[in-house]
């Protein structure tokens, strides 16, 4: 053979496998379609939104490039969870744990906000502070008129251990109700509370957040993905564990929560607890443990300063 032809051969072969070898590899792209806010207003799930864009970053060299799309329907919690059996309108989304989505969708059981949902503080009218002030067991607390979401699970629980609830379909349209007498408590997230009474300020000024009382009703927020989705599933999980081992979740975690930890001065309000029939409380740890939940005994300034510098 002709050497300069068996010269070119061998170099074209060699060009071959050295590009074989520096192919891309193709992933699927993952799409996660998440739900939309209920309102202008509505900023519960944006922490949960920038977590799972963390976690998307986070897996990207496991399972590649993947979107998060918001579904542009505003949607009931209970047409969320049909939407959700279904995979199509929506795949993914963040809620608090109960029985039924638990066992018909694929939940991630870590609970992403260390359980601090559960620990419920009361937007009240200012002219009724002195009321809650002067509060001093659960028996008094029950008393009171208190406003929930007909479709929340803290109703459930609230209902059950013998609060009066008066339940509203809208979200916006409790803080209305609540401003026109129509309950005296409202009890939120601690998370929630201090920012839905900024939001709502111009609305109603004379809503404001108790500093006495701390209720706790055994909460988890979990992110849940559709039956048809396994990969998403898989995908969160893994991506959620390595943030927590890697220090990312609690940078993410207190970041967005410290300041409305150490303004509510839980270690120093009376707590009262009752139970939640729809959450189970040893599933909030089985994956975690007991010591990942938020301790609201905590000092929580100490451990807040080295997220805040």
């Amino acid at each position: 053979m002709d050497f300069n032809l068996l010269r070119f051969c061998v170099y074209s072969l060699v060009l071959n496998l050295c590009g074989l070898a520096f192919v891309p590899r193709v992933y699927a792209v993952d799409k996660f379609v998440i739900n939309h806010s209920v309102s202008e207003s509505d900023q519960r799930y944006q922490y949960t939104y920038e977590l799972l864009d963390l976690i998307i970053n986070e897996t990207n060299a496991d399972f590649g490039d993947a979107s998060i799309e918001v579904t542009n329907l505003v949607m009931s919690r209970n047409r969320i969870f049909r939407s959700l059996q279904d995979g199509q309108t929506i795949n993914v989304m963040a809620e608090a744990s109960n029985e039924q989505w638990n066992t018909k969708l694929i939940p991630i059981p870590i609970p992403i906000r260390k359980g601090i949902q559960g620990l419920r503080v009361f937007i009240i009218k200012n002219e009724n502070k002195d009321l809650l002030a002067n509060i001093s067991s659960l028996e008094q607390l029950m008393m009171l008129q208190t406003g929930s979401g007909s479709q929340w699970s803290t109703r459930v629980a609230m209902k059950q251990a013998g609060f009066n609830v008066v339940e509203s379909a809208q979200y916006d349209s409790l803080f209305n109700m609540l401003s026109k007498r129509r309950f005296v408590t409202f009890g939120r997230g601690v998370n929630e509370a201090y920012q839905e009474v900024e939001l709502f300020q111009k609305l109603y000024p004379e809503l404001i957040v108790d500093e006495h009382i701390v209720l706790n009703i055994p909460l988890a927020t979990y992110y849940y993905v559709s039956p048809k989705k396994p990969r998403l599933a898989k995908r969160i999980k893994i991506g959620l564990l390595r943030m927590i081992e890697n220090g990312k979740f609690d940078q993410l975690f207190y970041r967005w929560h410290c300041e409305c930890l150490i303004r509510s001065l839980l270690n120093k309000r009376q707590l009262f607890k009752i139970t939640n029939p729809l959450v189970v409380e040893s599933q909030m740890t089985s994956i975690m443990g007991e010591d990942f939940l938020f301790n609201p005994s905590l000092d929580i300034s100490s451990i807040c300063e080295k997220y805040l510098e």
